[in-house]
């Protein structure tokens, strides 16, 4: 098989975080009822004004996901809920979701989750191949997981289902598999951490059934590098540190509809932290690189204009963002993005603000 090599990658990382140490599950405890509250309102002004590869819009809404838990042993877990979507000014809902999931709990560090997912800025990311704008619009997702969490290890590995056909439907169906994995050290030197992420990525246009006209196509992403971080006098004076990732982005079948099939990049990022603020600086270099779910301000394809494209992206990014959590319940989060493109000489830039409540209520106890 082609790409069984990348398989025995994803189901590797999957196993090793498996044995590492664990942490207590936590969240609704067996025998009991509870109402999980889940809400962002939210707004994103991206001011993208004349800007090649992608135009400048706003973002302003808000969703609300209420869901049923029940726990009926340790090992199985029950959500039922709704996901409703509304942009401000529309006056209706632009999205009324079912949202059902069953997860059985493995261990207590490891989930398999079928059905609905939990939130797509859960699987982390990085934005230039997964949109971090999806928390807003696409949160909600449907599909099965299997993620582990611990101290020194993060595994998601996921099939999101986008779209499907019936037999003799003219579109075509859409999935997107993906693997989130990040490995975090202890501290070195008693100051220097080290994180070691790897993601990948497969989006999937096709679907034997359909009448779609024209062909299937698979596009498979993946990103990996290194983040060295800093605590300065045991981050009394907070962290800074240093980061470099390298993106790939490929045509499986050969077909892209612009004629080029492979691509690529490097991030070289530095950062500083303190408290509830974060900024950072970066310089992204990329040629040909395109990510279908990604951010297409760091792409060489243009979302808007036919058939135009900027092989050689230089952009220097810059970052700005403060968060505050409220009792545990409310976060409160502010950020600033900058782009500034080199070679056409460009300045754009967006800025986020949200306000995220979640919240579990315990409701009954159910005996046996």
């Amino acid at each position: 098989m082609r790409y069984s090599g990348i398989l025995i990658l994803i189901f590797f990382l999957n196993y090793v975080p498996g044995i590492s140490q664990n942490k207590p599950d936590t969240g609704a405890s067996e025998g009991n009822l509870y109402l999980n509250f889940r809400n962002i309102n939210f707004f994103k002004n991206n001011e993208y004004n004349e800007n090649p590869i992608v135009e400048g819009y706003t973002l302003i809404g808000y969703f609300i996901q209420p869901e049923l838990i029940y726990r009926p042993s340790d090992k199985i877990s029950l959500n039922l809920g709704v996901h409703l979507l509304s942009y401000s000014g529309t006056n209706k809902f632009s999205l009324i979701k079912p949202v059902f999931s069953t997860t059985l709990h493995i261990s207590e560090n490891t989930r398999f989750t079928f059905g609905t997912l939990n939130g797509s800025d859960g699987h982390r990311m990085f934005d230039p191949h997964f949109n971090s704008e999806r928390t807003y619009n696409a949160y909600s997702e449907d599909g099965f997981q299997l993620t582990t969490t611990s101290d020194h290890f993060f595994n998601d590995f996921w099939l999101s289902f986008e779209n499907y056909i019936f037999k003799g439907d003219t579109e075509r169906e859409i999935f997107t598999v993906g693997e989130s994995f990040r490995y975090k050290s202890n501290l070195v030197a008693e100051f220097i951490k080290f994180e070691i992420p790897v993601q990948l990525q497969f989006k999937h246009y096709g679907g034997q059934i359909s009448n779609y006209t024209g062909g299937s196509e698979t596009y498979l992403n993946i990103a990996s590098g290194v983040r060295v971080s800093f605590d300065i006098a045991e981050t009394r004076y907070g962290t800074a540190g240093f980061e470099y990732l390298f993106f790939s982005g490929s045509s499986i079948n050969g077909n892209a509809p612009s004629g080029v099939n492979n691509g690529y990049s490097g991030w070289y990022k530095l950062f500083y932290s303190l408290r509830i603020a974060e900024i950072e600086t970066g310089f992204w270099s990329a040629h040909n690189f395109y990510a279908p779910n990604g951010n297409f301000i760091f792409s060489s394809f243009s979302d808007y204009k036919e058939n135009l494209i900027i092989s050689d992206r230089k952009i220097i990014t810059g970052l700005v963002n403060i968060r505050l959590l409220f009792s545990n319940l409310l976060e409160f989060y502010a950020g600033f993005n900058g782009y500034y493109d080199t070679s056409l000489k460009h300045f754009d830039h967006s800025f986020s603000l949200h306000l995220r409540f979640d919240k579990l209520i315990k409701i009954a106890s159910i005996r046996k």
